[in-house]
């Protein structure tokens, strides 16, 4: 058996920025909802998915393996957000899907790993289940029969979390391990799609939409078309088996050259070479558009820096800087450095100067206090 997947993430219809983050990988998946302000809850779940990713760089052989990568990047947080900084008391859920290998005794199995309010969802048998248990305040009283769940969809403090990684020193992270069954269908994701898309329309587009990719899309893009509150990422995740469909080949065919088959074969050539340069143009303004966050140069003293442009070079049109922020790569977590590596985009230089400038506030609190 084997995994397929698709992902996407959407700043909503009424956030500045989007304080989500997630992994998609073969060996570990992840979906993370940061929470704290000036930009420090998009550093605490750059921070959380960083640390599971780099964990997850081998893949994982147990549950165990698993909860401690949860702990580590808790600690990880936690120690980032300590002293007089703006980053101070900042946190994120997390939910993670981990594959574990079989073994003589064991056969394929997952891992379901979570803390805070952001959800793993199974789709088995056309049916749709949650594997997570949220840890909120709604949930709470839920669970006690204080409120129904129509309640809790409306309730006015239902996005007020009980756990969550980076707040306290210690974390306490639930897991499950899942049977991995060829057919299988997870979902993992933010608060931002099951405030707005409830769990009858998930499992609808969840069936109806076999690409992971697609559905993935389409479930953003229906929490957005019902309203968009909140930032929202989601992740899909299907089990499959190792069995392909070869592609089907067009077959040749002869064609027989006649004066209105030139005429057609100029027409087209013109029609080629117009779409060719307007492709030019597009390619163009695709590749300066937007900026990305990387390092200047390599090594440990390279630079912290926003660039104008899209992060790889493209033909002719590269990336330029646009500010440099003159913090280096070995003042930075390692954990944040590699997931700069990954060179995350934004639409504007605000944006993007924003994030540099909350990670430069965690260097400078840190040195401050390692000064003091």
């Amino acid at each position: 058996m084997k995994l397929a997947w698709g992902a996407a993430t959407h700043v909503g219809m009424l956030r500045q920025q989007n304080e989500d983050a997630f992994v998609a990988d073969q060996h570990v998946f992840v979906v993370a909802d940061g929470m704290g302000g000036h930009n420090a809850g998009e550093v605490a779940s750059a921070l959380a998915t960083a640390g599971m990713r780099a964990a997850a760089a081998d893949g994982f052989n147990s549950v165990e393996a698993v909860v401690t990568a949860i702990n580590a990047a808790n600690t990880s947080i936690h120690e980032a957000s300590g002293g007089p900084s703006e980053q101070r008391g900042m946190g994120t859920t997390l939910t993670a899907l981990a594959p574990l290998p079989a073994t003589d005794t064991e056969p394929q199995r997952v891992v379901v790993a979570n803390v805070g309010d952001s959800r793993v969802y199974l789709l088995r048998g056309g049916e749709l289940k949650q594997v997570s248990a949220d840890h909120s305040y709604v949930q709470e009283l839920l669970s006690e029969g204080l409120i129904t769940s129509a309640e809790a969809r409306e309730h006015p403090r239902r996005n007020i979390v009980t756990r969550a990684l980076g707040i306290e020193g210690d974390v306490n992270a639930d897991s499950w391990v899942v049977p991995m069954v060829v057919g299988d269908r997870y979902v993992l994701c933010s608060d931002g799609l099951v405030d707005e898309v409830e769990d009858e329309h998930i499992q609808l587009i969840l069936r109806s939409t076999p690409d992971p990719q697609r559905a993935a899309d389409q479930l953003v893009n229906t929490a957005n078309s019902n309203g968009g509150r909140d930032n929202v990422t989601v992740v899909v995740v299907d089990i499959v088996d190792d069995t392909t469909v070869p592609a089907v080949l067009p077959t040749e065919s002869s064609i027989t050259e006649t004066p209105r088959t030139r005429f057609r074969f100029f027409v087209a050539a013109a029609v080629i070479l117009t779409l060719i340069l307007g492709g030019l143009i597009g390619l163009g303004s695709y590749a300066r558009g937007g900026y990305h966050v990387g390092f200047i140069g390599d090594g440990e003293t390279s630079h912290l820096a926003v660039f104008k442009g899209r992060p790889r070079t493209i033909l002719w049109f590269k990336p330029t800087i646009a500010l440099d922020s003159g913090v280096e790569r070995n003042d930075v977590f390692p954990a944040l450095a590699e997931d700069i590596d990954t060179n995350p985009e934004y639409p504007s230089l605000a944006r993007a100067e924003s994030y540099v400038n909350s990670i430069r506030s965690v260097v400078e609190a840190r040195m401050d206090g390692g000064d003091s």
